[in-house]
């Protein structure tokens, strides 16, 4: 069987994201979410499951910390030891984890290394057979299940029940917290025109019965390859979706799910900075919603942040340059010039 060569990656979004040191155990995800955008790699790398290669991922984690000259994104991020994301673009638990344990090896792995990660998953079932494992060094564990708001229907018609029941999920979530477990909740995607500020309501009132004080929300990953799957699906109306997921429907219905995260308490994370607002503070370290020990910094997550501060140009990128990133692409998104990503100027235009 081939291995996956490329065990840890930066994603692409790296000047967006604070979790953007990324390890995926297997190279593809069997479970096949209908709504899953990443899915459409497998047109490009085949749809083979490519296990880790657990010797390249122990070599990194061993020889980056010691690197005296780092050159890219991906060697200043192990350079400085930046927490892990376990399960970016396939799931770490998916049902293939039963017979492979890549998983399980790849965690004893980190803890050797005293390495933070955060382990993202709708499998929780398979991950709570490691309960033991994970709470050896719960110190550096996140766990952070996804549950979008359609809850159960989601379940059934993007998720087709091939992962743990989402009120496991949350079960799983909580069972973890009162063992001192840092736990959040990841509710990408929200989808609009199918998911409604009710649902949205609905989900942080389940939360709230769990103890859960932390989730995620991000509209849609919306292109052809995800139109394709999803079109005739119960519900399905892909013109309404595609139009309120673009920014300006999109931004009146991210307010709405902000003020309902301050009724309920719930400290949301919020990765759309600019439709989250200038008036929006983010209350976490990362735009996940959850604080992990070492974040990536270069981000619009904490450009935002400092400009809130009343920090000039220089001193935010002072303050937040930590070699993971594009220098004078960062520059451009903080001084307002940039016409390729959203920058501050476009933040400071939303209230």
């Amino acid at each position: 069987m081939k291995l996956l060569k490329k065990t840890l990656s930066m994603r692409g979004d790296s000047l967006y994201c604070p979790l953007s040191l990324s390890l995926d155990t297997y190279g593809n995800c069997m479970t096949d979410c209908h709504h899953c955008y990443f899915r459409n790699l497998n047109k490009v790398w085949d749809d083979a499951l490519k296990p880790a290669d657990l010797s390249d991922l122990r070599s990194k984690l061993k020889n980056g910390p010691l690197n005296s000259n780092p050159k890219t994104t991906l060697a200043w991020a192990l350079k400085q030891k930046k927490t892990i994301r376990v399960g970016n673009k396939t799931d770490p638990f998916q049902d293939v984890e039963k017979e492979f344990r890549v998983t399980k090896r790849a965690i004893r792995i980190l803890q050797e290394f005293d390495w933070s990660f955060v382990l993202q998953t709708r499998h929780t079932e398979t991950m709570m057979e490691y309960e033991h494992l994970l709470l050896r060094r719960k110190d550096l564990l996140t766990v952070m299940p996804v549950v979008s708001p359609g809850f159960e229907a989601d379940w059934e018609i993007f998720e087709r029940k091939r992962t743990t029941h989402p009120t496991s999920r949350l079960h799983h979530a909580n069972q973890l917290q009162r063992k001192k477990v840092n736990v959040g909740v990841n509710g990408e995607p929200f989808i609009p025109g199918y998911h409604t500020v009710e649902d949205f309501e609905g989900m942080l009132k389940i939360l709230k019965t769990y103890n859960i004080k932390s989730y995620n929300t991000y509209n849609f990953h919306f292109n052809a390859f995800v139109a394709k799957r999803i079109h005739g699906l119960p519900g399905i109306d892909i013109e309404k979706i595609w139009h309120y997921n673009q920014d300006e429907p999109w931004r009146k219905i991210l307010r709405q799910l902000l003020d309902l995260s301050k009724k309920y308490d719930i400290t949301i994370g919020c990765p759309d900075f600019v439709n989250s607002g200038r008036g929006w503070i983010e209350q976490a370290n990362t735009c996940c919603g959850i604080n992990v020990p070492n974040p990536c910094t270069f981000n619009t997550h904490y450009f935002k942040k400092y400009r809130q501060l009343g920090k000039t140009d220089e001193r935010i990128i002072d303050l937040t340059y930590d070699g993971t990133g594009d220098l004078e692409q960062g520059k451009a998104i903080v001084d307002g010039s940039s016409k390729e990503f959203y920058n501050l100027e476009d933040a400071g235009a939303v209230e």
